[in-house]
């Protein structure tokens, strides 16, 4: 069955994966308070001008999900190319209305291809993983229903973990309590924040200082590889942050040399949130043999 896998742009899938002939992306957009508009990006030199250009915004941002009129006209698209099979893997239903909107339009086309909405619970990193085993699936001639179910698993049981320099972002655009925020400003602490079960952006820990940050970021591994013998991948997502990242990506290769580890960058939508200098690190089991 030719099966095709449609994301939204928040994956910020790398060009091996966003250049596969099955894939296809629907984009978020930011808009600025003068008016102009920014289609959300994976190209990491638009993704530095953006966040140039947002530590000289006096207003925050916001966002938008993709436009209707575009994924309806993506999935006629998909059935004038003879697609059978869609999955939709969409950014956390927890902070944002894409993955509801995805079913309700896709909702309209049962009749016409099978279609399975995954809700990610989370974004970027884990949303590529998930297209990689959606791809490797479909590859193997695995049943639609079972590439489902491993699509929906990876979503339960992948974790990321967040450090944000400046909550107030994440507050202002509805993705985090003030409480949340309230406490990572208290004795200045620098709070690990992290997607919780329900895909939600919330508070995981406090902590004094960066270094501290990624102590607690080695012992989540391990803790990870305990419970997961068949493996884990580990994936980094930065907000133009990549000298950082690398160095932590560095450090945590070398105490575990057995764990697959990758670096990825946050583009427009996810950075208006999170600001410049966001780093994250998800944790996405290997499936059980």
């Amino acid at each position: 069955m030719k099966s095709a896998i449609i994301v939204d742009s928040t994956a910020y899938l790398d060009e091996r994966l966003s250049g596969h002939p099955d894939v296809y992306t629907v984009n978020l957009s930011v808009h600025f308070h003068d008016g102009s508009d920014l289609v959300d990006t994976a190209n990491y030199e638009e993704q530095q001008a953006f966040y140039a250009r947002l530590l000289k915004e006096t207003h925050l941002p916001t966002t938008s999900q993709p436009k209707p009129g575009d994924y309806y006209a993506l999935l006629d698209r998909l059935i004038e190319a003879d697609y059978e099979v869609v999955y939709c893997v969409h950014l956390s239903s927890a902070i944002s209305g894409t993955f509801q909107t995805a079913q309700m339009i896709t909702d309209e086309y049962k009749d016409k291809l099978t279609i399975y909405c995954v809700n990610s619970k989370a974004a970027s990193i884990v949303m590529g993983r998930m297209v990689e085993q959606a791809l490797d699936d479909i590859q193997k001639g695995l049943a639609p229903s079972e590439v489902h179910e491993h699509l929906t698993w990876f979503a339960n049981e992948s974790r990321v973990y967040l450090m944000v320099e400046d909550l107030n972002n994440l507050v202002k655009g509805g993705r985090l309590s003030a409480t949340s925020a309230f406490l990572g400003g208290m004795l200045k602490i620098r709070p690990l924040l992290y997607f919780d079960a329900a895909g939600k952006i919330t508070l995981f820990e406090k902590i004094r200082t960066n270094k501290k940050v990624y102590r607690r970021w080695h012992e989540l591994i391990e803790e990870s590889l305990a419970k997961y013998p068949q493996g884990v991948r580990v994936a980094f997502a930065h907000g133009d942050a990549l000298a950082e990242i690398e160095e932590v990506k560095q450090e945590l290769s070398q105490s575990f040399p057995q764990v697959n580890f990758s670096i990825g960058s946050l583009g427009p939508v996810v950075g208006a949130h999170t600001g410049k200098g966001v780093k994250g690190m998800g944790i996405m089991p290997n499936l059980p043999q």
